[in-house]
C-alpha cells in the first residue's frame, strides 16, 4: 500500500484509466477517474446521464471545462490520509479554469507518453471526439493539440513512462510500477 497520491496524465486513450485502476487495486487504495466524476457531477446537476463526449457536444466546451475544474478542485481539497490514484481526463491541459496549484495538490504526477501517431490512431479508432469533429484536417488539428499538451505533461510530470503501442497492458503496468518505484 502507498501513502502518497499518484496522478496519471496523458493523451486521450493512452491507458490512464486502465492502468490507474490496476495501480489502485495493486496498492489497495481508492481510484478516481476525473472523466467518470465529471459525468456523475453533470448527472447530479441535470438529471441526464451522459458520457463526457455527449456533455461536451451538447453543452459546449466552456460548460465541460468548468465542470472538469470543479471536479479537480474537489479532489485537490479532499482530505485523503491514505494514498489514492487519480486518472486525469485527457483535456485537463486545455482547461484554463483549473489553477496550477490544484493540479500540484493532487499528488505525484506520472505522464504516460504515447507517440503522436499511435495516440491519433487510438483516438480516431473510437470516432473523432467533439473537439476534432468539425476540423477541416483532424489529423493536423490533433498534431497541434498533441504538441501543445506535451508541453503541459512534461511540465507537471515527476515521472514519465514512454509507452510502446505494441506493449500489452501487463507490460505497460510493469513499466509503470518500476518507474514509480524508481522515482
Amino acid at each position: 500500500m502507498i501513502t502518497r497520491h499518484v496522478v496519471i496524465g496523458g493523451m486521450k486513450h493512452c491507458g490512464k484509466s486502465t492502468q490507474g485502476k490496476r495501480l489502485a487495486d495493486f496498492w489497495q487504495v481508492p481510484f478516481f477517474d476525473t472523466d467518470s466524476l465529471l459525468e456523475e457531477a453533470c448527472f447530479q446537476a441535470t438529471g441526464k446521464r451522459r458520457t463526457c463526449r455527449e456533455i461536451f457536444r451538447e453543452e459546449g466546451e466552456e460548460y465541460f471545462r468548468k465542470c472538469e475544474a470543479e471536479v479537480i478542485a474537489h479532489l485537490a481539497a479532499a482530505e485523503q490520509p491514505e494514498g489514492r490514484v487519480i486518472a486525469l481526463g485527457g483535456g485537463v491541459p486545455a482547461n484554463t479554469f483549473i489553477p496550477e496549484d490544484h493540479l500540484q495538490k493532487l499528488g505525484f504526477f506520472v505522464f504516460l507518453e504515447l507517440d503522436e501517431n499511435a495516440a491519433f490512431d487510438r483516438v480516431a479508432k473510437g470516432g473523432l471526439p467533439p473537439f476534432l469533429e468539425k476540423e477541416e484536417d483532424p489529423r493536423k488539428a490533433f498534431s497541434l493539440l498533441y504538441f501543445k499538451r506535451l508541453v503541459f505533461y512534461r511540465h507537471f510530470s515527476e515521472c514519465t513512462v514512454a509507452l510502446n503501442p505494441e506493449d500489452s497492458k501487463e507490460a505497460v503496468f510493469d513499466k509503470l510500477i518500476r518507474a514509480i518505484e524508481e522515482a
